[in-house]
């Protein structure tokens, strides 16, 4: 019998650590519901399931894009349906005009009331166009997805971000000196203050350009530099997809929608005249064509979002679930293990008190 040295006590008390740690550990996961807590857990099953969140997060950033992208299509749906409206209204107006049971002529009679509707009516299909925005971005101008596409802003002392917000494509020019910084593009100037020495953002909103300052930007520094701002190929691209393919299949890309009067064709028509009138019906027959295709191309980019939209929700789906076996923990296994685990633990406590007491025999050695 040995006193130094309790082989049986150090081989409870291991065999009770090493339980006491699986007890632990599992009381970590049921408390959690997560399979793994910590990088030890399954380092390789980790790295897998931060990789489905990360796609995850990015595929439900993508459904609320095509969500918006929807909303957006339903505004400029809208305007084009009015537009259709008040071009029906046009050609009814035209084809009154065009028949000689209609008296006068511009200066007097049915079709000087005649041309002064029409008039209107196209002043406000350009106010229309002009004001149908999303975000600040006009949608039926032919400007939507417009881009920054050169600037000797960039250049200049003190400026380091020139940003388009709707702005339609052109050169910009910029004029600054004596507290004062203006922008135009030749028809529209808009002016606003300058702070010199200070980081500020100029936000020209009628023109749709914004330039952000630092502390060494000057009262002349940007005198002279230009904006260019070049129109997208398109009408506007979408990130409804997270596969990898950010510039390509990801992107739903809306072909250009351009309603203005000059794509319509109907801005130097008169209504004036019987003549004038009859001219003008041909001018309003492609202007129909032209709204009958945007609203085309409408239709069909909302059923294309629409199914998009529904692929990224099973998606969503499916990548929560695999994620889910990886890192979700089995609540009915793990509590087993528990239970075994606690059992476990109990009677190896209860052991390792019975084998201090082994050396108690040595006393009665010693009392002889």
């Amino acid at each position: 019998m040995r006193i130094n040295t309790n082989v049986s006590a150090l081989t409870a008390a291991n065999n009770l650590s090493r339980v006491q740690e699986a007890t632990s550990d599992s009381m970590a996961k049921l408390s959690s519901g997560l399979r793994i807590n910590r990088s030890g857990d399954d380092a390789a099953g980790l790295g897998i399931a931060n990789k489905l969140h990360a796609d995850t997060r990015a595929l439900t950033q993508a459904s609320r894009n095509a969500e918006q992208a929807n909303s957006l299509l339903q505004i400029a749906d809208g305007a084009t349906a009015t537009i259709q409206k008040m071009l029906e209204r046009i050609k009814e107006l035209a084809t009154q005009s065009a028949s000689d049971n209609t008296d006068g002529d511009a200066s007097s009679g049915g079709r000087k009331a005649i041309q002064a509707e029409f008039t209107s009516l196209t002043a406000e299909i350009s106010r229309t166009v002009a004001t149908t925005k999303f975000q600040g971005k006009t949608l039926i101008d032919g400007n939507f997805g417009a881009t920054v596409s050169g600037t000797a802003v960039s250049t200049a002392a003190g400026a380091y971000a020139v940003k388009s917000s709707g702005a339609a494509a052109a050169t910009y020019t910029i004029t600054s000196g004596s507290g004062n910084i203006s922008i135009t593009d030749g028809t529209t100037t808009q002016q606003l203050t300058l702070t010199a020495g200070a980081k500020q953002t100029l936000n020209f909103d009628k023109l749709g350009i914004s330039i952000d300052t630092d502390t060494s930007v000057t009262a002349t520094s940007l005198n002279s530099k230009t904006v260019i701002v070049t129109a997208g190929s398109s009408g506007g691209s979408f990130m409804v997809g997270s596969s990898g393919a950010y510039t390509g299949n990801d992107n739903i890309t809306l072909s250009k929608l351009d309603l203005t009067l000059s794509t319509l064709g109907i801005s130097s028509d008169s209504l004036a005249t019987a003549a004038g009138a009859k001219t003008a019906l041909t001018n309003i027959d492609s202007a129909l064509a032209v709204v009958a295709s945007v609203q085309g191309d409408i239709g069909a980019a909302q059923n294309r979002i629409g199914y998009a939209q529904d692929n990224l929700k099973t998606s969503i789906q499916n990548y929560s679930a695999v994620e889910s076996v990886i890192r979700d923990v089995d609540m009915a296994d793990e509590m087993t293990k528990f239970t075994k685990n606690n059992i476990l633990a109990q009677a190896g406590t209860a052991m390792l008190a019975q084998a201090n007491q082994a050396g108690q025999g040595v006393l009665t050695l010693l009392r002889g």
